[in-house]
């Protein structure tokens, strides 16, 4: 038994290194698609920070009162906002205040200029960083745009929406992607193994002769496909590894890769190859 198994497996080295042009295409092929899924693995897997990343940078968000809001409807609306869990501090602004920050970003006195306040009293509402609740803070949005007193809510953080969305269509993308990955590497593994299969056919009628079983003559060519699917998926971890340290160092980057990505990578070629090579064996083992 174990005389058998080592004749497989030297078999199956020997096939590996005979036909060097054909499996260092294959490799090659497997090294370029598992490069670009493991990229696009690595970027799934960094979503999630991503948008957190966008959302920390839009913790606050403005309340224009309208102009004839009184400054005790205005303090009264500010602990309304106070009581909310969402809600970590309210700053009342008032319009001289607020002449104020106008003079400072833009160097003009607005009362000099039209002779009077135009600026309206305006809450500045900061977010609780911790377990925010992007749903739960909409509604609250939706709830205070019809409130009587305001008039307006800025929130420059409804360009996560914009972000979420790209997002989602960029996993669509990466969905086709993988699937033409999987083709591409199945037509490539598949037309290696045929041709090693074809170049060693003397060598398998010999076996048959001998009365060996189908799954005895496939072993070698199967691990001929593993090896290709290993070495390109190994080194297509490290490229994507490496690179990513590469550019995390570069460019400030704050880019994880799954601890596991490796693991994945390696289990998803193998299951690639065994496919493909049993699909090629099927046309040539009637």
């Amino acid at each position: 038994m174990i005389d058998k198994l080592a004749f497989l497996f030297v078999e199956g080295i020997k096939n590996f290194t005979r036909n060097k042009l054909a499996n260092f295409i294959c490799i090659i092929t497997i090294l370029i698609n598992f490069t670009i899924l493991g990229v696009f693995f690595v970027f799934g897997y960094n979503t999630d920070s991503v948008v957190n990343s966008f959302r920390s940078q839009y913790t606050t968000f403005e309340v224009f009162l309208n102009s004839d809001t009184t400054l005790d409807q205005a303090v009264t609306l500010k602990n309304e906002f106070l009581e909310n869990s969402l809600i970590s501090s309210v700053d009342l602004i008032g319009k001289e205040e607020s002449a104020k920050i106008f003079y400072d970003e833009f160097g003009e006195d607005i009362i000099q200029i039209l002779g009077y306040n135009p600026l309206p009293v305006s809450l500045k509402i900061k977010l609780l960083d911790k377990d925010f609740d992007f749903e739960k803070f909409n509604l609250l949005i939706d709830k205070y745009e019809s409130n009587l007193f305001v008039d307006e809510i800025v929130y420059k953080g409804n360009y996560i929406d914009i972000i979420e969305n790209r997002i989602n269509s960029f996993i669509f993308i990466f969905l086709i992607l993988v699937l033409l990955v999987i083709f591409i590497s199945i037509q490539i593994i598949s037309n290696t193994i045929s041709l090693s299969m074809s170049n060693r056919s003397d060598f398998i009628e010999i076996l048959r002769y001998n009365g060996a079983s189908n799954l005895f003559i496939k072993t070698p060519f199967l691990i001929e496909a593993f090896l290709q699917s290993f070495v390109g998926s190994i080194l297509a971890f490290l490229l994507v590894k490496y690179g990513f340290v590469i550019i995390n160092s570069y460019f400030g980057f704050n880019a994880k890769i799954d601890d596991y990505l490796w693991v994945w990578m390696i289990v998803f070629s193998l299951v690639i190859s065994s496919y493909a090579s049993g699909k090629s064996m099927k046309r040539i083992l009637l």
